[in-house]
């Protein structure tokens, strides 16, 4: 049967497609479904669909940009996108990328059924070029590595842990392994570097990757296992006891050649971090989380090495009083609405962190994650608006982060853009009723207007109004209104031959004295002075 994935962020939209079709009788299975562009690039990866149907938005990675991933992990997938689209450059972007057939929201049965009919149709006949023999082999492979692929990524990112207290020989038969007695042991190799935004940069090194491994894995390693998560790659060794030595110096060895690749495309750094060694799979789940510890360790310790050993873990920063003092500055530093300050907390936050004895690169890179955190919190607490992907975005910047320094330098970039943004929208917002009011005194100047009256017309209350109103137009009410009038005042004197007694009450003025007390003062003459100098 044909496997198809199914990639929306609307898990309805997931469902309905899921139901709508019945997928035994078209010769299909639906294998999995994501709710967001990493998540189904990860299932690509390890499941190897046949046909895949997506959103052209969702969050992580979208529809179109996953086409392109996705062709590029298997040219012969087969894109299906619906959307709500019905531009026409979003339709040929996609037809550019490979995809099979564009179908708009609301979706029709019959359309989609069509479409995945001709799809397995022309999957079929590209099936029968192959003889059967030929068939078999390719399925039984794709099956055997799309399983110790989710095996392998499961570990990784600590699902289905019951699966390790399985008895060895189980883990063997259900994931196509073939374990001996002895040791286990996972690695992580981490490529950093610009170079890499550059997607064909990428798969050169991951090619490279995957042949060097096998070459150099020998007799020494008995089993292994690699999967490619980004620019990690993530490493399940088996061996036996006494040839630990031999593995390391083969994952040294690797990391040597790695590095050689890495100067051929210009800027790129290889570190290689050795989780605990383990003598039954049960241990696995600790050699992972190990390696990790000792990867992040490069952004303190430096790029290009060999990290390994049991990994001292410290105190939990964001418990401390270092980062208690900075909540609070940072905390009054976002009520400003100005970005100077809260880039200046974090600016003294990164000295501080960076200057402390013994500090780790976990302990740095979980304190970038509770900034995030805080900032968060914080303008959710203050009904400011910033992008639903803050995080997300964050994280996926940071793993591509080599120094503390330049961790701290993305953080600070990356908050200040964010809260920058925000903080404009925010100061609109609450000029609002501001612009309200000085539109209604604009057309009402005439008429005795009073703080009270014009606050109610913007809701709010007239202390907060007087507030926010000295504080964008530097004038009191009062004085903005007689502002007004006396302008309008100077216009009439102008461009009139109507008496001062006219324009008084034209202007909202009852007393013709006060009205000419006021004008002398704001401009400097008596009303029929400013009239003989000016009109």
């Amino acid at each position: 049967m044909l496997k198809i994935l199914i990639a929306d962020d609307e898990q309805k939209i997931c469902q309905l497609i899921e139901k709508l079709i019945n997928w035994p009788e078209l010769g299909m299975q639906v294998i999995a479904t994501a709710e967001n562009g990493l998540e189904a690039l990860e299932l690509i990866r390890t499941q190897h669909p046949d046909i895949v149907i997506t959103d052209i938005r969702m969050p992580g990675c979208n529809g179109l940009e996953l086409v392109r991933l996705g062709k590029e992990n298997n040219p012969r997938m087969e894109f299906v996108i619906i959307s709500g689209y019905r531009h026409f450059e979003y339709a040929r972007s996609a037809i550019r990328y490979g995809v099979n057939d564009y179908i708009l929201k609301p979706i029709k049965k019959e359309e989609l059924t069509e479409t995945l009919k001709k799809l397995g149709g022309k999957f079929r006949q590209e099936t029968k070029q192959l003889s059967d023999e030929e068939q078999m082999k390719r399925i039984l492979k794709t099956d055997e590595e799309t399983l110790r692929q989710t095996f392998l990524s499961d570990l990784v990112y600590g699902r289905n842990k019951e699966r390790l207290n399985y008895p060895p020989e189980r883990i063997c038969k259900e994931f196509h392994f073939s374990f001996c007695p002895g040791a286990f042991c996972t690695a992580i190799m981490k490529i950093d570097g610009r170079t890499l935004d550059d997607r064909k940069s990428q798969q050169f090194m991951a090619d490279k990757v995957r042949g060097t491994l096998k070459h150099l894995s020998g007799d020494c390693v008995h089993e292994y296992e690699m999967t490619e998560m980004g620019s990690f790659f993530y490493f399940l060794l088996n061996f036996e006891r006494e040839q630990w030595g031999n593995v390391r110096h083969q994952m040294k060895a690797l990391l040597d050649e790695m590095r050689i690749q890495g100067g051929i495309l210009g800027d790129i750094s290889v570190t290689m971090a050795l989780g605990t060694v383990c003598y039954s799979q049960k241990g696995l789940s600790e050699s992972v989380k190990n390696a990790r510890l000792w990867i992040e360790e490069r952004l303190v310790a430096g790029t290009g090495k060999l990290l390994e050993g049991e990994f001292s873990r410290k105190e939990n920063f964001s418990e401390s009083s270092l980062f208690g003092e900075f909540n609070q500055k940072m905390t009054k530093a976002l009520e400003s609405l100005e970005v100077f300050p809260v880039r200046d907390a974090m600016t003294e936050l990164k000295e501080e962190m960076i200057g402390r004895p013994k500090i780790t690169g976990h302990e740095i890179l979980q304190m970038t994650k509770e900034v995030c955190n805080l900032y968060l919190f914080s303008m959710k607490n203050y009904r400011i608006r910033i992008e639903e992907d803050f995080m997300e975005s964050f994280l996926a910047g940071a793993d591509n982060c080599a120094s503390a320094s330049e961790l701290f330098d993305y953080l600070i970039r990356r908050v200040t853009t964010s809260y920058e943004k925000a903080a404009r929208l925010k100061r609109q917002d609450e000029n609002r009723p501001v612009r309200i009011v000085k539109q209604y005194m604009a057309e009402h100047y005439r008429e005795p207007l009073t703080l009270e009256q014009v606050s109610a017309i913007a809701e709010l209350s007239p202390a907060y109004l007087s507030t926010i109103f000295k504080k964008d137009t530097g004038m009191t009410f009062l004085e903005y209104l007689s502002k007004i009038r006396m302008d309008t005042a100077k216009q009439l004197l102008k461009e009139t031959n109507r008496t001062v007694a006219d324009i008084c009450g034209m202007v909202g003025y009852n007393d013709v004295r006060y009205f000419t007390k006021t004008f002398t003062k704001y401009s400097g003459l008596k009303p029929n002075e400013y009239r003989k100098l000016y009109s």
